[in-house]
């Protein structure tokens, strides 16, 4: 019997025991209700933040498509590059052009550079330019401008093209006169074996090899570019993210009194935690959204003023793009939440009592 009296206590003393009951956890939509709320009521800081975002991702997704279109007018660099070149060699080795008898022979076809060039003298000239002559095939690409018949008496004659060296009497052409002379951006083309050794200086050639202090020197700028567009890219990360957070922060301390009233009604940590870090999503989203779009229109339209719009949208390939911009969208939503982590944390530790007490 005395067993069953003990037992008989300890379920009386069980019975008049209170006991804690679990704390309710809210589900996912009540915090991206509470988080919407927010983002309206406090529009002017989400505006922000939201502009620190799209800054820092647009600038991003611009120099990531400004190097796909780099890529895509490479060619285009490689013309122009080799125009200036050979023009650099006109200004130097040839004397002042205005007020000269200038004839252009084309033998076979003008490439993309020569013709670049001669588009430049045709421009340069109001008129003494002729295409052609010389029994020579025209070029078969229209430059405007030029004469459809050679000149009777050049002073200085271009020979461009693709093809053989032209038929043309250049012994008698360099002794006709002492400002005669003749410059060729035909690759390998040399001094014709009837040239007089004294007339050989005024003959000059355009299309030269590359030297290796030019090559080092490509080299070098190309080495200071890539180094520079990473160091432009990480401060812009870091930037980025420290806008971010300082944002966050604020957005903490703002809300100081809310967070020690929604642990009062029986928030939990992990309730606090989940409302920051679906707001720095949604924030990352929406800016990261927009920063894609803004740095990929800025980078077009800017290299379109450099190439034209045809080139570069003709160039441009749509599936790297697309990736590009895929990977901005996740780097604003990742740094987002990144820089929201800190914050979030700190929000989650507060002490309710000393969250109502705070005057900010």
């Amino acid at each position: 019997m005395k067993p069953k009296s003990k037992n008989k206590a300890a379920n009386t003393a069980g019975k008049g025991r209170s006991t804690v009951p679990d704390q309710v956890k809210l589900p996912g939509s009540v915090a991206l209700g509470v988080v919407t709320q927010g983002l309206r009521i406090r529009l002017g800081r989400s505006a922000i933040t939201l502009t620190g975002i799209v800054c820092g991702i647009a600038f991003l997704m611009s120099i990531t498509t400004g190097q796909l279109i780099k890529k895509g007018v490479a060619s285009e660099d490689a013309v122009r590059e080799e125009a200036d070149r050979i023009q650099s060699f006109i200004r130097a080795d040839l004397p002042p052009l205005k007020d000269k008898q200038v004839q252009i022979i084309g033998s076979g076809v003008l490439s993309e550079t020569e013709t670049r060039v001669a588009e430049s003298l045709v421009d340069y000239f109001d008129a003494d330019l002729a295409i052609g002559g010389a029994g020579s095939p025209t070029p078969q690409r229209v430059i405007k401008g030029a004469a459809p018949t050679a000149h009777e008496s050049p002073e200085i004659v271009f020979v461009m093209g693709n093809g053989t060296v032209p038929d043309f009497d250049w012994s008698g052409f360099l002794d006709s006169g002492r400002a005669a002379m003749v410059a060729s951006t035909i690759p390998g083309m040399t001094v014709p074996d009837e040239i007089p050794e004294g007339s050989a200086r005024r003959f000059i050639t355009l299309s030269r090899k590359i030297s290796a202090e030019e090559q080092e020197r490509k080299e070098a700028d190309a080495k200071k570019d890539r180094f520079r567009s990473r160091w432009i890219v990480s401060i812009s990360i870091l930037v980025t993210v420290i806008g971010i957070t300082n944002a966050m922060l604020m957005s903490v301390t703002e809300r100081f009194r809310e967070i020690g009233t929604m642990k009062c009604l029986g928030a939990l940590s992990s309730f606090v935690t989940r409302i920051f870090v679906i707001e720095a999503s949604i924030l990352g989203f929406v800016g990261g959204l927009l920063g894609v779009l803004t740095g990929c229109a800025f980078s077009l339209a800017a290299y379109s003023f450099i190439y034209g719009a045809g080139l570069v949208f003709s160039s441009l390939p749509v599936g790297a793009l697309l990736l590009y911009g895929i990977g901005g969208l996740a780097a604003g939503i990742f740094l987002s939440i990144i820089s929201a982590i800190y914050p979030a944390h700190i929000a989650a530790s507060m002490v309710p009592a000393t969250a109502l007490r705070s005057t900010v």
